[in-house]
């Protein structure tokens, strides 16, 4: 592959010893150290708080090439505009960016105007959207990651200083996440993350921030591209080593409230009541993500004891022919137990919510509803569904009955609200046999309804 020279910068000396897992030593690391790295998280326009997302993945990665002395820089574009970050862009000979798959085509054209003003330079992709490499413009991006970044990273960076670097890198999973550094939160300033809340409350001072103490999903929800990358196994931290963390963040930058972004924060339920008799005595507020099954009253009065305020239920929806379409595994009866336990309990509760999906017949709007209005809850987000690629739903249309219409991804905005207020419905999918014209007013009846609950999030 004929790619550019590196900028060759001084060496550096005497790091400390990286994870077992990444077998680089002195000598492979030599050249590696001459290079400048950048990771960026791109600007999220379509989103109306973007600094409550935290780009945790490439702080691990700055964390690793930190204790190997590269020379690297983390920038976080989440609230500028795309000509602000070029202009602030520093120069490097590596750019590695995070992308999702709905953000695939944005890194292609972010990478082009990288390239326009960096001449010797090459950029990377990682993140869940790399599975998707159909969409990679391979004329502006020099390789991708698949899978886990922090081996593949030091890989990449090798082979580029050798003039070898691959196209695509998918080497294995990180199987001790307690080995590795605590995220590189330094990069990030004061900005380490906006409101997590319901209705941005806030319980302990006006700065949160985000924490991951697990990777994968056990589950196969049909609309999700996990299962593609995570093959359904989940890793986990140590309750311990996410107390570290935890204590780090509150002595170097004085936060005390948390969003743990987790798929399923409850997959090894012994390990979060280990984890709750721990951060118990910090005095933090914290907020978490789950299923709304199994249901472990024990388990939530625990963590509402240390601290919890909030949970994120993954309902999807009230109409059981949804469920079933979206092989969520759960009832409407047990989406509205998990609710009414929480609320016994004092838990605020976040319903995730999607209209437009494959199941969706005209009596779901009304089943929804319906249920809605009986069910308690503190906030509810609803997006209206578009088939992830990497989803079983993407790969198979057919066998959910239904038509992807639009294959742009440039369309596939599946949020309500956006940085310039209420984005307009886009006709991505049909369910066959029905007309698109009715399925898109059946999507916008139900979100009239949610803006008069007076419980919509919009942020």
């Amino acid at each position: 592959m004929n790619l550019p020279a590196p900028l060759l910068k001084p060496g550096f000396h005497d790091h400390e010893l990286l994870p077992d897992f990444i077998p680089f030593d002195e000598k492979r690391l030599e050249p590696i150290r001459r290079l400048k790295v950048v990771l960026l998280y791109l600007p999220h326009p379509y989103l109306r708080q973007p600094d409550a997302q935290v780009p945790i993945g490439i702080l691990y990665l700055a964390a690793l090439l930190e204790q190997a002395h590269v020379d690297v820089e983390v920038r976080n574009y989440s609230k500028w505009n795309t000509w602000q970050a070029i202009e602030d862009l520093p120069r490097a000979d590596v750019y590695g960016i995070t992308v999702t798959s709905l953000e695939l085509k944005q890194a292609n054209r972010f990478a082009h105007l990288v390239k326009e003003k960096i001449e010797r330079c090459v950029v990377v992709l990682g993140g869940p959207g790399t599975f998707c490499d159909s969409f990679v413009d391979w004329s502006v991006i020099d390789s991708i990651c698949k899978g886990d970044g922090e081996i593949a990273l030091f890989h990449m960076l090798e082979d580029y200083c050798s003039g070898e670097l691959k196209k695509s890198y998918a080497l294995p999973p990180v199987e001790e996440l307690n080995a590795l550094p605590l995220p590189a939160r330094h990069f990030l300033g004061e900005n380490q993350g906006g409101n997590v809340f319901a209705f941005n409350r806030q319980y302990n001072g006006a700065n949160s921030t985000v924490l991951i103490t697990s990777r994968g999903c056990p589950y196969r929800c049909a609309f999700c591209s996990s299962p593609f990358f995570s093959n359904n196994r989940v890793r986990f931290r140590r309750p311990e080593n996410v107390l570290e963390e935890m204590e780090s963040v509150i002595k170097n930058f004085g936060i005390r409230q948390f969003r743990f972004s987790d798929d399923m924060f409850l997959a090894d339920p012994k390990r979060v009541f280990r984890l709750c008799e721990l951060i118990g005595p910090l005095g933090v507020a914290w907020r978490i993500s789950t299923r709304v099954k199994p249901m472990n009253e024990s388990l939530y009065r625990a963590m509402f004891e240390a601290g919890c305020k909030e949970v994120s239920f993954g309902v999807e929806s009230f109409d059981e022919e949804v469920l079933r379409a979206l092989k969520k595994g759960t009832t409407p009866e047990e989406n509205a137990r998990a609710l009414e336990v929480c609320r016994r309990i004092g838990l605020d509760t976040r319903v995730l919510f999607m209209i437009g999906t494959p199941g969706q017949s005209e009596r779901t709007v009304p089943k929804n509803i319906e249920w809605l209005n009986r069910v308690p809850y503190t906030i509810i987000c609803c997006t209206s569904f578009v088939p992830i690629p990497g989803s079983d739903i993407w790969n198979n249309p057919e066998a959910y009955n239904i038509e992807i219409l639009n294959r742009n991804l440039d369309d596939y905005n599946f949020y309500f609200f956006g940085s310039r207020g209420e984005n307009p419905l886009r006709g991505i999918v049909k369910i066959k046999n029905r007309s698109l014209e009715e399925f898109s007013a059946e999507t916008e009846d139900f979100r009239n309804f949610l803006k008069e609950t007076g419980k919509l999030n919009e942020g």
